[in-house]
């Protein structure tokens, strides 16, 4: 269930991404003739359409996000505010960042590459290829997708950072209290068998007495 949560996460970053280079790139390229030039493109009002949706849907994302991290920091403060892990390590988060980011460029340059071939072949012209990357029909279009995802990337690592963070806080609260009911009501130590001892020593054989004459 956590990696389905972390694939469609991803996705989300990746489409929000994708929507928002893409625009840059014909605004950078064409400025006012923005619209003129979407159509030209081949880009009808479905891709206005599509453009709307995802953002909308990424609006949604980020609300619900910032919601659940407002719920676990509530249950961390509540748990034990000075428990558990609370400084940022910049080594760590870096990491995370890089990693999200290399990700999300190479899907996001992979499917504007794709979307852009689609869109010439849709409307009978000659497919660009990898020129859509850096042609003067797409002013500086790598540039832009790496700047724009990684400006997502580290939205989205910080918010991934965060909500590890107060799992572990809450997680370490936890055990805190564990500990502390231990000391306070510490197990019963294993009683004595009480029953009684049997008459017959250990280690030693005893004879049963004589039966008396009858």
């Amino acid at each position: 269930m956590a990696s389905l949560r972390r694939l469609v996460g991803f996705l989300a970053l990746v489409l929000v991404a994708l929507v928002v280079a893409h625009d840059l790139v014909f605004l950078l390229t064409y400025g006012a003739k923005y619209d003129e030039a979407l159509a030209h493109s081949g880009h009808d009002g479905s891709w206005a359409t599509a453009v709307v949706v995802v953002l909308a849907a990424g609006i949604g994302l980020f609300g619900v996000a910032a919601w659940q991290l407002h719920r676990l920091g509530v249950v961390a403060r509540t748990g034990a505010p000075t428990a558990g892990p609370d400084t940022l390590s910049a080594s760590a988060f870096g990491w995370r960042l890089v990693g999200l980011w290399w990700r999300l460029c190479a899907t996001t340059t992979f499917l504007f590459v794709i979307q852009e071939n689609l869109e010439h072949q849709r409307i009978g012209e000659a497919l660009p290829g990898l020129s859509v990357l850096g042609s003067g029909e797409y002013s500086d279009a790598a540039l832009v997708i790496a700047i724009v995802t990684l400006v997502v990337a580290f939205v989205g690592a910080l918010f991934r950072w965060r909500r590890d963070l107060l799992f572990a806080r809450i997680a370490s609260a936890r055990q805190a209290r564990y500990r502390r009911a231990e000391r306070i009501h510490p197990r019963p130590a294993a009683t004595r068998d009480g029953r009684p001892e049997s008459i017959v020593g250990r280690g030693l054989a005893v004879r049963a007495p004589p039966s008396p004459a009858r």
